[in-house]
């Protein structure tokens, strides 16, 4: 006599892992840059030393960025813009 068990948990929200992964693109936006190598390996060096992933680092550095600065304001690189 065997004995079946009810699924224990919440059930899936989604179907398979390509529908989890689809989600997920469609409510994150995705930025991809290049710069120096120095910036990278500096970016790299901080999130070695915080045990997170440069990814968190460079969230972390952008939403800083936002908060603290009037970009439309001072512009890029001061007040008179680009030079």
């Amino acid at each position: 006599m065997s004995i079946v068990r009810a699924a224990v948990g919440r059930p899936a929200i989604h179907v398979d892992n390509a529908a989890k992964v689809r989600a997920h693109r469609a409510a994150k936006g995705r930025i991809e840059f290049t710069d120096d190598p120095k910036i990278k390996q500096t970016i790299a060096g901080i999130a070695s030393e915080l045990g997170c992933s440069e990814a968190d680092v460079l969230r972390s550095i952008t939403r800083f960025a936002l908060t603290n600065r009037n970009w439309k304001q001072v512009g890029l690189y001061g007040s008179k813009g680009l030079q």
